[in-house]
């Protein structure tokens, strides 16, 4: 029987999807890049290096797995990388922590709003949360639809005004980075100075995040197709982080106090594509926005139910108001601190997991070569 050939728009489809989860606003406006990767100057390969290893082995693992078992709910795999109860743990808190987040991207949705076109508090919350409504009704279909297509646009962005930048000051990189490297600017820095921390930090951040969201896209498509998704996402992601940071860190003399460096860097090339970019960080607030969304109600209601639309849209009017009135500023350091410690255990628990599997799988081979009289034994 002939295998079933790969189909591309597939494939495409669900790595936009993936890079649209990934980036958010951080990476649209560049300041995320900047404390993460930029900010260690000569060294910033290093935590793209690692922050891609951990990105592609734990999103494949979650699909891979996700299809293998043909999950109806994707928060269920954490139960197979951690048994019934660590796992009914995690299955909750990450749903819970995705909904926070919700929150937090609303309220920077209203921030954005706010400072760039000087609109009263609570417009942007309110627009975020209808377009995010919006799209999450239609099911995780609809969403990866949706965030298959806005993705790449901003990746695409974000790529032009890093390849002008390369193009035109890339001569000062070098100076750019001794000086980083000689501590020169004083420059936000995650990871303590080590860029093996900041990396892992980078990666570990969002674990949570996409490991309900792959494990159910791969229950819903062919693993092959999701797994070259992720593959390429990946490629997209970490190569334009890099050209991103070698603009950076070229324009270092600017950017290192900006808040928005892309706007810097935008503003360098034309006024009006500094204004496009600030309509960009909106638009990678919402294909944050959207998956958390989905993600945190669904774990109290099933896709498609008249229960799973009426907890959509009570779930983004609470954050909305939450986001607009209430401060949320020392919960959310609390828990982001806390997803990224369970984020690194969880990956001990999936190493574990699959490496057990892969055990299990070469053992069940051996025995049906020794039953047909075909095993070969080392040494012999």
């Amino acid at each position: 029987m002939k295998k079933a050939a790969i189909s591309i728009a597939s494939v495409a489809a669900l790595c936009g999807a993936c890079i649209a989860f990934y980036i958010g606003a951080g990476f649209a406006t560049m300041q995320e890049v900047m404390q993460y990767e930029a900010s260690y100057g000569s060294l910033f390969w290093v935590v793209i290096v690692v922050a891609a290893v951990i990105y592609l082995y734990t999103n494949i693992s979650f699909a891979t797995n996700g299809s293998r078992l043909k999950l109806k709910r994707g928060g269920d795999i954490y139960k197979h990388y951690c048994g019934k109860y660590v796992g009914t743990f995690y299955d909750y808190f990450s749903a819970f922590f995705c909904y926070v987040c919700f929150i937090v991207m609303c309220g920077g949705a209203n921030s954005t709003v706010t400072q760039q076109w000087g609109l009263p508090n609570g417009v942007g919350a309110i627009i975020l949360t209808v377009v995010v409504v919006g799209t999450a009704l239609f099911g995780l279909k609809g969403i990866v639809g949706a965030l298959s297509k806005v993705g790449p646009i901003i990746i695409a962005l974000v790529l032009l005004v890093s390849v002008w930048t390369c193009v035109t000051q890339g001569s000062s990189f070098a100076e750019g980075a001794a000086a980083l490297d000689a501590g020169k600017y004083q420059v936000n820095q995650v990871g303590g100075g080590n860029p093996l921390a900041a990396g892992a930090s980078y990666a570990g951040f969002v674990i949570l995040w996409f490991a309900t969201f792959l494990a159910e896209l791969g229950a819903k498509n062919r693993a092959v197709e999701i797994n070259l998704g992720v593959v390429l996402s990946a490629v997209c992601v970490f190569a334009v982080a890099a050209l991103a940071c070698i603009a950076l860190i070229s324009s270092i003399d600017q950017t290192a106090a900006a808040d928005i460096p892309a706007l810097v860097l935008a503003g360098n090339i034309s006024p009006a594509l500094a204004q496009i970019f600030a309509v960009v960080v909106f638009f990678g607030i919402y294909t944050t926005s959207v998956p958390l969304l989905w993600t945190g109600i669904g774990r109290v209601a099933e896709e498609g139910t008249p229960r799973y639309r009426m907890f959509i849209v009570i779930g983004g009017v609470v954050g909305c108001i939450i986001a607009c009135f209430l401060p949320y500023t020392a919960l959310v350091n609390v828990l982001y601190g806390m997803n990224g410690y369970l984020g690194f255990i969880l990956v001990a628990f999936m190493i574990v997991h699959d490496v057990r599997l892969k055990i299990r799988g070469r053992r069940s081979k051996e025995r049906l070569a020794q039953g047909s009289g075909k095993v070969e034994y080392e040494g012999a």
